[in-house]
């Protein structure tokens, strides 16, 4: 089991224990802290982009244990911290983790924000290392070792390469073979599937708007929204929903330079789901039970 699949397991089990301990979380100082811990969980790469933050507060708002605060009230919280992530970022970083300190004078409450910022997190299906990056910092400010959730190791783990003739047989063979002999390898659709980073970094490039943004990285620049934006003729607010598309897709890469976020191409993360694609297109299938005896 990968340490992603662990971790959409934990994510079940994290729910679970929050809602059996809800009726002890209901202090101004978890509320607090939890308000910005889904600040800095929407905003880590250092935008704020606007589907992500309408995707966190439906979120904060659809929680069972946030629902013991009034949800008007985590509303307001939640948009005065990104109010000041927007101002300053480097600022509202750190006054969300002031924020985030003060929960760990009680123990279980300060777990329990931290589950809360792994919770939203990996809501999406992509749990990535700038979201990571801030619920370790948090563990930090709460003294929490982050080997407690798994928050120590990267989430990726690249698969073996294999010289192409270990690799399986294509598809058009395998039929080719069956025609001719009667006998081959029958294909069972439920035999593979994509990995939950698949089906999102395939999900980013269905759209035509997204696979000629992203050609603007493939000389390797380094590219802010605006700059994006003005390139390919569309507003910074549907550029910024595109690029943020892309990120979690595993296809670009962001950095923040003072005030600026710069966008990359991810090229090792693409270079590693590109053989995940390769893996599953050309995945072996099992060959097909005996034939029932003909009386």
């Amino acid at each position: 089991m990968t340490l992603w699949d662990r971790l959409k397991d934990s994510v079940q089990t994290m729910q679970a224990q929050l809602t059996a301990k809800k009726n002890d979380l209901r202090s101004g100082a978890f509320r607090d802290a939890s308000m910005a811990m889904c600040a800095l969980v929407a905003a880590a790469d250092g935008t704020i982009d606007p589907s992500e933050r309408r995707r966190v507060a439906q979120l904060i708002a659809t929680n069972d244990v946030l629902q013991n605060f009034p949800a008007d009230d985590l509303h307001r919280r939640f948009e005065d911290h990104l109010d000041e992530l927007t101002t300053d970022f480097a600022l509202g970083r750190a006054s969300a983790m002031r924020e985030i300190g003060k929960a760990k004078r009680r123990p279980a409450e300060a777990r329990a924000v931290i589950q809360i910022g792994i919770v939203i997190g990996c809501a999406d299906g992509y749990f990535d290392d700038s979201e990571r990056d801030v619920v370790r910092e948090a563990c930090s400010a709460l003294d929490i070792p982050p080997t407690e959730f798994d928050l120590h190791r990267p989430l990726r783990v690249p698969r073996p390469s294999r010289a192409p003739d270990e690799l399986p047989q294509a598809a058009g063979d395998q039929v080719s073979g069956q025609a001719e002999s009667g006998t081959g390898v029958a294909v069972r659709p439920e035999a593979a599937v994509p990995g939950d980073d698949l089906q999102v970094f395939l999900k980013a490039l269905t759209s035509g708007t997204r696979q000629k943004l992203f050609a603007h990285f493939i000389n390797g620049e380094e590219l802010t929204v605006g700059e994006v934006a003005e390139r390919a003729g569309l507003g910074p607010s549907t550029t910024s929903e595109h690029l943020a598309v892309l990120r979690r897709g595993g296809l670009l890469q962001s950095t923040r330079s003072g005030k600026l976020v710069r966008y990359r191409a991810d090229r090792e993360g693409i270079a590693e789901l590109l053989g995940q694609l390769h893996s599953y297109l050309l995945a072996p299938s099992e060959p097909p039970g005996p034939s029932p005896t003909q009386g």
